[in-house]
């Protein structure tokens, strides 16, 4: 058996072999192809790698996989004993001699008629060369990896690693400012988080969103490693476009104040500080008297005085917010036919300022139909008061009490959208800073937080040195009344500038210079007179005089 294993075993070798000789050929291929891909990135983007290393690891990496790859699949599928041997019959016509001595058993081995097979079939081993049969020569195949060799010395020599170039010369992208950016760009996402965070706890989900929002895509900016200064202003701009868009859709509490701070001869009463806290924009504190008064007037701890004046400042205020809402749906209905009288009429660049006028307006839309349900919480409370229904007329004003409320929590949400604004200007000053490198100090924060003291500074603009920001405000009574003063109108006086000597002359106007030439056109030309002719005139008469002078 030692002849017949010894054939077997070496041509089960050369199988292996052969079989790793064309995995490695496709292998081969595949690692050649990918590592040319690879290594032509770096010419189509910026990448902050040594292109050399880059270079040689791509192809020692792709051709330690290629072979191990082409190893492992080849002995996965290396053949078994039994079916190497029944090869070796079939290459040399051995008639399955041994193949049929590896597989019999011990017992059939040792019968007379085992051992005469194993005894033929190990002479006729022993006559074989397996190398004639097996041979390791190279295939066609092979030239299959070595196609993308000159495809390969082609990138080698051409390609160039590309840099971060502009038409204008401007050098790569420098990591101290990509350091700067990614700093100040951590900074403002602790920020927002803190302002998601307040956001949360006041219950403000729609404004939670959006700083969640932000949160992912500071993220993303502060984990970019090749994000230079242009693009990071770019990022925060489009933060700043979606704060923006959403204050629009909010709008503003400033039409309640100023309906409310247009009332006038508003009787006193035990709405006095409601009024007040409305037309400061405090409308958490107008929420909290409402239902104070709501209160009282369902326990009955009001006095009928209290009751009649509570009466008419609630008649009043419902009929100042009425009149309000009236009149901004006025002005956009007359807007509206002002636009569509432009369009009529071509006059498209005014049709188009005044369809953004309209869009301003109706971002008021919210604050009006807030305005309209107060009114009607107003009316219910009139009426209930009218009838003596005081638990009804508490009802409803704890309906205004509500509406009250919401416009709190649309305050609160400015104020951090405001809040947010500021913060994504403070963080492009210090990604432009050259002092701090993006961490913020007292030049790119615009100088001391206070205001209060020495030095350029942000605040109250109180105490020495120059400050930014509103100045405090004191709460004095104060009172207007109107008038009219009548202006007293003269003749006015004529004032002589000089003189000018000799006699008046009459001008002569256009009209008389137009009759005049007129005139003279009509008039038959003078032979004698010298005058020049056309070029193409002054040809032909020269044509006819000279055929005349010819006797033609």
């Amino acid at each position: 058996m030692n002849q017949i294993e010894s054939r077997v075993a070496s041509a089960r070798r050369r199988l292996i072999f052969a079989q790793f000789g064309r995995n490695l050929c496709w292998t081969l291929f595949a690692a050649i192809l990918v590592a040319v891909i690879a290594i032509a990135v770096p010419a189509m983007r910026v990448m902050e790698v040594d292109f050399s290393l880059w270079t040689n690891a791509w192809l020692v990496g792709a051709g330690v996989v290629a072979v191990i790859a082409a190893a492992v699949h080849a002995i996965a599928t290396a053949p078994s004993k039994q079916s190497v041997a029944a090869e070796v019959d079939r290459r040399f016509g051995l008639r399955e001699r041994l193949s049929s001595s590896i597989s019999m058993d011990a017992d059939s081995r040792n019968s007379d008629f085992g051992l005469a097979l194993v005894s033929d079939a190990e002479k006729k081993a022993a006559k074989i060369a397996v190398a004639e049969k097996f041979s390791l020569q190279p295939t066609r195949l092979g030239w299959l990896p070595i196609s993308l060799i000159p495809v390969l010395v082609i990138v080698l020599a051409l390609l160039e690693p590309a840099t971060s170039t502009n038409a204008g010369g401007t050098p790569k992208i420098d990591i101290a400012e990509v350091t700067q950016v990614k700093t100040a760009a951590t900074q403002l996402k602790k920020r927002i988080q803190q302002q998601k965070r307040k956001a949360s706890a006041e219950g403000l989900k729609e404004a939670e969103e959006l700083f969640e929002k932000m949160e992912a895509d500071l993220d993303k900016i502060s984990k970019r490693e090749n994000m230079d200064r242009k693009e990071a202003m770019i990022a925060l701009n489009d933060l700043k476009k979606q704060l923006e868009e959403r204050r629009e859709q909010l709008g503003s509490p400033d039409q309640m104040r100023r309906a409310m701070s247009q009332m006038k001869g508003l009787e006193s009463g035990p709405a006095d500080k409601i009024a007040k806290s409305i037309e400061k924009g405090e409308f958490g504190n107008a929420k909290d008297l409402v239902k104070q008064l709501a209160n009282k007037m369902r326990d009955g701890k009001l006095s009928e005085e209290e009751k009649s004046q509570l009466k008419k400042q609630v008649s009043q205020m419902k009929e100042q917010l009425e009149k309000a809402v009236k009149e901004h749906e006025k002005k956009k209905q007359e807007l509206q036919q002002k636009i569509d009288q432009a369009r009529k009429e071509g006059r498209g660049e005014d049709a188009a300022k005044m369809q953004q006028k309209m869009n301003e307006m109706s971002q008021k839309d919210a604050q009006m139909q807030q305005m309209q349900k107060m009114a009607e919480a107003m009316s219910q409370a009139q009426q209930a008061m009218q009838q003596g229904d005081a638990g009804q007329a508490a009802d409803a004003m704890e309906q205004m009490a509500d509406q009250l409320g919401e416009m709190q929590q649309e305050m609160s949400e400015l104020e951090d959208l405001q809040s947010a604004l500021e913060d994504l200007s403070q963080s492009k000053s210090q990604m432009r800073c050259e002092g701090c490198g993006g961490a913020g100090c007292q030049q790119c924060q615009g100088g001391g937080m206070g205001g209060m003291g020495e030095g350029q500074g942000q605040g109250d603009g109180l105490g020495k040195g120059s400050g930014a920001g509103d100045r405090p405000e004191d709460e004095v009574d104060t009172n207007t009344y109107e008038t009219q003063v009548r202006g007293k109108v003269k003749k006015g006086k004529a004032i002589i500038a000089g003189f000018a000597d000799g006699p008046n002359r009459k001008g002569i106007t256009q009209e008389d210079v137009k009759q005049s030439i007129e005139a003279a056109l009509s008039k038959e030309s003078d032979p004698s007179e010298n005058q020049t002719l056309p070029r193409s005139e002054r040809e032909h008469a020269q044509q006819y005089f000279d055929r005349l002078r010819e006797g033609k």
